[in-house]
């Protein structure tokens, strides 16, 4: 499974410094003092709480299987909705925050969401689509703007020798987001033993949450205002026009390690329709509550595992990077042979309400949910490690995040679609996932090997003592 060696040469951040007028010995003499509000800590935690409020709490609402309603083929229909139209604002994402900024992008991305728990809420009561259908579109084009940009700040704002950390601690804000939504779901339908969809109370909490999103969000500096605790900021900004933004993000989409991670960007959040119908269709409500309390937990405990090792510099990076690879595609694959054995089973024999009263037969399915579900996450982790390693400039963060998670967005369109078919054999989505887990694994490696080998770019590693020293013999 070789493949030809992706080589790339690039100025190093410091020599783009040099271009400008400033040497490497005086950028260090421009060091500022850090303060709180300006901090790197403090903005990925408004990142992070923007997170928890608003894709926190809709992946809290997802964890309950079709956003908690009694059947997912509606909800399965808004959601690729949702995701078609965030492929477009995913690959815009660099243009408007090149004309609006850093915060106004954030701020915009958060207000989608609360209409998309209102209309859930009103389908719930009078059984109405528009609303659902409305919210779809209103979310589909605030989060893809959000999701463009998020990755963009976390990967950007850090020193890149923290990444993995900051990746963890932004992930657990979302997860946190899964965690509180869980305890809602939980609270409010605990003594739900039977199959059917959520209180109507349960949407009226998700909808005053996600409200008050935008106005945390605000507070967010952009990239010139942050300093970093060693004294710099992040060079992240590139203001130019649309045309030459469009031109540097095909000059990016063309590289051979980019196109590499298209099936994997694809199939990352493909598995969501299936095991969201999967827990709607063969679960009890207060079990479907219990899944989304629990997931975040074990999602946020995994981040965290993951985002330390991948920051241990006594391992070397093309070691760190292939082994947490290998672990999360090997899960995931583990995850649908598992997954296989179980619809099998159902197609014949299909359960209804189970609910965890019921010992072996609830445990095993219910443990397959957790397990993939935790691994899903894994690999949103892995994927945004990979994204930073591949930046050769700040301002190339912003961009790769957007394509890359504007696949993931076309891949859940997809996804969400085939499964909205309530006809449909439920083997059908299940093969997909399998053969998508198969095509990205292979293509992705073909990248992944190459991290910290021929990819090590010098703005992944943090403007390094050699990248220096070759500025100062220039």
């Amino acid at each position: 499974m070789a493949a030809p060696p992706i080589n790339s040469t690039t100025p190093s951040y410091d020599e783009s410094l040099e271009e400008k007028g400033v040497s490497a010995a005086s950028s260090s003499e421009l060091a500022l003092r850090p303060t709180w509000y300006r901090s790197v800590f403090l903005q990925i935690t408004i990142v992070g709480a923007g997170a928890f409020l608003s894709p926190g709490l809709w992946n809290g609402l997802s964890a309950l299987g079709a956003g908690g309603a009694q059947e997912p083929w509606l909800v399965n229909a808004a959601n690729s909705i949702v995701f078609g139209l965030m492929v477009v604002t995913c690959l815009f994402a660099s243009t408007i925050v090149n004309r609006i900024g850093y915060r106004w992008s954030l701020v915009l991305g958060t207000a989608g969401y609360a209409p998309y728990a209102a209309g859930l809420y009103t389908n719930k009561l009078y059984g109405t689509t528009g609303l659902i259908l409305g919210g779809s579109v209103l979310c589909g084009l605030s989060a893809g703007l959000f999701w463009g940009v998020e990755g963009a700040i976390v990967l950007g704002y850090p020193q890149p020798e923290k990444r993995g950390r900051m990746l963890a601690y932004w992930l657990g804000w979302r997860n946190a987001g899964g965690l509180l939504a869980g305890a809602i779901n939980l609270g409010l339908n605990a003594n739900t033993s039977t199959a059917g969809s959520v209180g109507a109370s349960t949407y009226l909490v998700f909808i005053a949450l996600q409200a008050v999103a935008p106005f945390i969000v605000f507070f967010l500096s952009e990239p010139s205002s942050v300093i970093r605790p060693d004294g710099k900021r992040p060079q992240m900004e590139n203001h130019q026009g649309t045309v030459a933004e469009m031109r540097e993000m095909w000059t990016i989409v063309k590289r051979k390690e980019v196109l590499f991670l298209v099936p994997i960007s694809l199939y990352a959040q493909w598995s969501a329709s299936y095991i969201g119908t999967f827990l709607s269709l063969y679960f009890s409500v207060r079990s479907r509550a219990l899944a989304s309390f629990l997931v975040p937990i074990t999602s946020l405990i995994a981040n965290f595992i993951l985002g330390t090792y991948l920051d241990n510099t006594s391992i070397r990076k093309h070691i760190r990077c292939r082994s947490s690879y290998i672990a999360c595609m090997t899960g995931l694959g583990g995850c649908w042979i598992w997954f296989t054995i179980l619809q099998v089973r159902y197609i014949s024999n299909p359960p209804k309400g189970l609910d965890w009263a019921q010992g072996h037969s609830f445990s095993l399915p219910f443990a397959a949910y957790i397990i993939v579900y935790t691994f899903y996450y894994l690999l949103q982790n892995e994927l945004y490690y990979v994204i930073s390693q591949l930046a050769r400039h700040p301002h190339e963060l912003v961009r790769l995040s957007s394509f890359l998670r504007g696949l993931e967005s076309a891949g859940s369109a997809c996804a969400f679609g085939v499964s909205s078919r309530k006809t449909l054999s439920k083997l059908v989505p299940l093969s997909l996932n399998f053969a998508l887990w198969g095509i990205s694994t292979v293509t992705a490696w073909f990248t992944v090997r190459q991290l910290g080998v021929n990819i090590d770019h010098t703005f992944a590693s943090d403007e390094s003592d050699e990248a220096k020293k070759q500025v100062e013999q220039q």
